[in-house]
């Protein structure tokens, strides 16, 4: 057996009084279109989450997360921000939005919003003046002059950059015969972080809502703020998977992860901090960083400057597989810890709207198993909406296909790119439209499965995924050593993972054992005899033989397929 402890310096001792509101709680990530309709029009908006806001308190959830709402064209479906200080229509009105605040404070949420940095719509005023060179928007966005002509007299992109979406990251204009550059939709021309207006716009934004009632941020697609002034070419990638007009054919060396845009992070860290103290209420703010561990770490600070409070850990989502094994498991959650700064709060995110839903990667049962992971893991946990139903991927058509990012990629490798799949309508009942709607049609088609998969269902059932999720939450609130024990993880056999969350005796630890094969199997969890032979069975996997608080045997238990127990126990010393 192997056994390698991460000790979790100065936390044992604490207690959670001590911890922020967001170091003890769950955020939830909301996908409005897809979360509740408060009319008939088939697209969720505000009102429909005020009316569903007892479901956040039900599942113990802490701060509600808000994907974008703000007044926009909908060509990337809000992350094309037409207007930073405004809602969108479809979403409702402000309003709507300070009802929203007023309905999160009542129930003791908080209400995070996304703010997306990056780029904002080709339809914003900004953009709109910058196109007409008037100052002084000229420079607020990327403009290049063109390379040269074609033999056509058609003029020549400035490099070979990609968008993220697929195809030439430059888009040419005509009234101002200069390229602009997207590293997204062709409808969301990216923001010049090189003209310090731009950032004090921005500054503003974030001080407009926050004094509007959010309490933090979360900032969307950080990494590609800056590029090398150069413009240089991209390598090759040479990955036979991607096409030329396909992002991922292309090192992404100039366009992302350049070293300047950890000191714009740094400065929006300064004004929520500004605003936290004139406010008189704690904030945060959190980073989404599809990036490599050193790069991910850069955004807790350097050391002198805080930056986020933490950045998102993308650990499970890029590397935990189907094949992993648990020496796979126990070396991806060692690495993030043995990467952590010193003091820095860690968090486990495991879905979202970009990703495919955790049950459509691992099927429904290693799918709860990740999901018991990122709730019991060192640090904040995240779930993206419907992840407490353990809700599955929903397939979509070509002609139901409406991601840019799929529509992009064309009928025959849509599937491989569109992000539709995971964002389809939240299930609530049985009911016509799966009580989402009281219209006739949707957004996105309803999956399928929705008169068996709902939370209704999952509500009287004996065993559900809500239940195991609600008592996952439960431990986050109450249990001490989930907020603040020494991480001990050991791996058992080949498919056999297990992490403890230790804290001294008199209050309960929590043991985690994970079977990652596909069989049942039974196991001595305590091979080394520092674990007490009796403790309680507090959750898990549905397929689980043990009742709650159930007295089990440390060194024979009977572990299903692909699932987890949860166990609390007494510590020996």
């Amino acid at each position: 057996m192997k056994i390698t402890a991460v000790l979790l310096l100065g936390l044992t001792a604490l207690g959670s009084a001590q911890l922020e509101w967001w170091q003890t709680s769950t955020f939830y990530q909301v996908y409005p279109r897809s979360f509740k309709d408060g009319g008939f029009d088939g697209i969720g908006d505000i009102p429909g989450i005020i009316e569903k806001l007892d479901h956040f308190v039900d599942i113990g959830i802490g701060g509600v997360w808000l994907s974008p709402v703000f007044k926009s064209p909908m060509k990337d479906f809000g992350y094309d921000v037409s207007n930073f200080r405004e809602i969108d229509p479809i979403f409702g009105t402000m309003a709507d939005f300070d009802a929203l605040v007023v309905g999160c404070r009542n129930r003791g949420l908080k209400l995070i919003l996304d703010f997306v940095p990056n780029h904002s719509s080709d339809e914003h005023d900004w953009f709109i003046r910058s196109k007409a060179r008037e100052d002084p928007y000229t420079d607020y966005y990327t403009w290049v002059d063109p390379a040269g002509y074609n033999a056509t007299g058609a003029p020549i992109a400035p490099n070979n950059w990609i968008s993220v979406f697929g195809g030439p990251a430059w888009e040419w204009v005509e009234e101002r015969q200069q390229f602009y550059l997207h590293q997204f939709h062709a409808g969301q021309p990216d923001l010049n972080y090189r003209n310090p207006l731009v950032l004090e716009e921005m500054n503003d934004v974030l001080r407009f809502w926050l004094d509007k009632g959010a309490d933090g941020f979360r900032l969307d697609a950080v990494p590609h703020l800056m590029e090398e002034p150069g413009l240089p070419d991209e390598p090759p990638t040479n990955d036979p998977n991607y096409g030329p007009d396909q992002w991922g054919s292309l090192e992404h060396i100039y366009t992302k992860d350049q070293p300047e845009l950890y000191d714009i992070i740094y400065g929006f860290r300064d004004i929520v901090d500004q605003k936290q103290g004139e406010l008189g209420r704690p904030l945060v703010m959190l980073v989404e960083a599809y990036t490599n561990i050193t790069n991910t770490m850069k955004y807790y600070g350097n050391g002198t400057h805080p930056g986020a409070h933490f950045p998102f850990n993308f650990q499970l989502i890029d590397n935990l597989k189907n094949e992993t094994d648990a020496a796979g498991l126990q070396s991806i959650i060692n690495t993030w810890f043995s990467n952590l700064p010193s003091g820095a709060w860690s968090n486990w995110v495991v879905g979202n709207h970009d990703q495919p839903r955790v049950a459509g990667r691992f099927g429904t049962q290693f799918g709860l198993t990740s999901i018991i992971l990122g709730q019991l893991l060192p640090g904040t946990a995240v779930t993206y909406n419907g992840e407490e139903l353990n809700m599955e991927n929903t397939w979509i058509s070509w002609a139901d296909t409406v991601d840019p990012q799929g529509c992009q990629a064309g009928p025959d490798e849509y599937w491989r790119f569109s992000r539709d799949p995971e964002r389809t309508p939240f299930q609530w009942s049985a009911e016509a439209m799966a009580g989402f709607t009281t219209g006739s049609t949707t957004w996105l088609p309803i999956n399928e499965n929705y008169v068996t998969l709902n939370l209704e269902a999952q509500k009287v059932a004996a065993k559900s995924p809500y239940k195991v999720y609600k008592r996952l939450t439960e431990a986050r609130k109450n249990i001490i050593a989930v907020q603040t024990g020494e991480l001990r993880t050991y791996v058992l056999d080949t498919h056999i993972f297990s992490f403890a969350r230790a804290v001294p005796a008199g209050n309960p630890s929590v043991l985690v054992v994970v079977n990652l094969g596909f069989e049942d199997q039974v196991v001595n969890a305590n091979p080394n005899n520092d674990l007490p032979v009796i403790a309680n069975f507090y959750t898990g996997s549905l397929e689980a033989v043990y009742a709650e608080n159930e007295e089990v045997s440390t060194v024979s238990l009977a572990i299903p397929a692909r699932g987890a127990l949860v166990l609390t126990y007494d510590a020996l010393v």
